[in-house]
């Protein structure tokens, strides 16, 4: 069957709930645990080149509208803080992802045989080495901060798929105003192609930056609030997909005992 070059169009809305505990070992020294849960709703919808509204032949077999529900990839990691010798502080975190989060079937090899499969998953199948690096100063009433966080898988999982690697960044002011901590900064991340027996992974590989800002409140009832905003400045795919980040909205609460 012949069928017309075309385009699938599709929209990805995330919401993501963590539960992240850090428990103290010693001075300058702690455990962190992260567990998240993630709902992923995907519409789809399929065009000509034209623009021009289009049913492909194949039905569904390879991306529908759909909504999935899951416990993704958490992560245990060891934070260290060396002893303050100035001004600067600096954090520094090493561990591991924890294979928590469903995986697929090659989509792929699927997909070659005209059968139905999934995209979309909850983790990478493998322990991922993870390392963050946190800086801060005051300066003048500002504290100027900066963060770089790596997810580096090493190892292929049991269905052939070699996840990417993930590399994300932070740096900009923070201050209080009336009682309330305003924090402003440049935010991206940079990720590589995950592979499937060797083969591209369909919506992995990209670049993106933009601003965040995020208000802390004082604590109520002992828990403190933090609301933040992201806006997405620019994006650029590694292939030739093309990827475009909306506004992201984020609430943390955080409470110490």
């Amino acid at each position: 069957m012949a069928i017309p070059d075309h385009e699938h169009h599709v929209r990805l809305t995330l919401f993501r709930s963590e539960l992240n505990a850090a428990y103290g070992l010693r001075d300058g020294m702690a455990v962190a645990l992260r567990l998240p849960y993630d709902v992923k709703d995907q519409r789809v919808r399929y065009t000509t080149l034209a623009g021009e509204p289009y049913t492909p032949p194949y039905g569904d077999i390879h991306h529908r509208s759909e909504t999935l529900r899951g416990v993704s990839d958490g992560a245990l990691l060891v934070r260290w803080q060396p002893a303050a010798g100035g001004a600067s502080q600096w954090q520094l975190g090493i561990g591991t992802t924890l294979p928590l989060g469903e995986t697929v079937a090659d989509p792929v090899a699927l997909g070659r045989e005209g059968k139905t499969h999934e995209h979309l998953q909850f983790g990478s199948g493998v322990f991922a080495p993870e390392l963050d690096v946190a800086w801060s100063r005051p300066v003048a009433g500002v504290v100027a901060s900066g963060a770089i966080q790596a997810t580096v898988p090493l190892t292929t999982n049991g269905r052939g798929f070699r996840a990417p690697k993930n590399f994300r960044w932070s740096i900009g002011p923070s201050f209080r105003a009336a009682g309330t901590g305003i924090a402003l900064s440049a935010a991206g991340q940079y990720q590589t192609i995950g592979r499937w027996h060797g083969e591209t992974d369909e919506g992995t590989g990209f670049s993106n930056g933009g601003l965040r800002l995020q208000l802390s409140f004082p604590p109520l009832g002992g828990v403190s609030i933090a609301p933040s905003v992201y806006r997405e400045l620019y994006s650029h795919g590694l292939n030739d997909e093309t990827f475009s980040q909306g506004t992201t909205l984020g609430l943390t609460l955080s409470r110490s005992f």
